[in-house]
């Protein structure tokens, strides 16, 4: 059986400082060689850059697919930071999960723990109702499905 060759990964290297609006909020962009650092100030605001951006007409997945390789091809690295913390990676080194999957993102590595965590800290009795509330619905769910039993 032949083997397909992959293409090498191209000598890119991207420098940028950009600075970007969306709905008033400021998104910044920053380059530094092989790795794009995309900084958002809310969700919210990579949300609305998601849904109006190049990635919002035709089908989502095959465009993620198609930056994903890409990136890959030229060895550049997006990291999409939310104060500070990593959510989510595309291109070169990204290593995506069965998380991303299921959400039907492809190649792309999710990583919402640390912001989960961090927004956790600031709201501590809004985590604790929400902690509680999965803790009464699994125990529902478990009681329930004893008694199927």
């Amino acid at each position: 059986m032949a083997q397909v060759d992959r293409p090498m990964a191209l000598p890119l290297e991207v420098l940028a400082d950009l600075h970007l609006a969306v709905d008033g909020e400021d998104i910044q962009i920053r380059g530094d060689g092989d790795r794009i650092v995309v900084d958002l100030p809310t969700l919210r605001a990579g949300r609305r850059l998601l849904t109006h951006g190049p990635l919002a007409t035709g089908d989502r997945e095959r465009g993620l697919r198609r930056v994903n390789e890409a990136l890959r091809i030229a060895g550049i690295t997006v990291d999409v930071r939310l104060h500070g913390d990593t959510i989510a990676r595309v291109g070169a080194d990204a290593q995506p999960s069965g998380f991303a999957r299921l959400l039907r993102l492809g190649d792309v590595e999710v990583r919402p723990a640390q912001p989960l965590k961090t927004e956790a800290r600031r709201r501590p009795l809004l985590t604790a109702a929400v902690v509680t509330a999965l803790a009464a619905l699994l125990s529902w769910l478990l009681f329930r499905s004893s008694d199927d039993d």
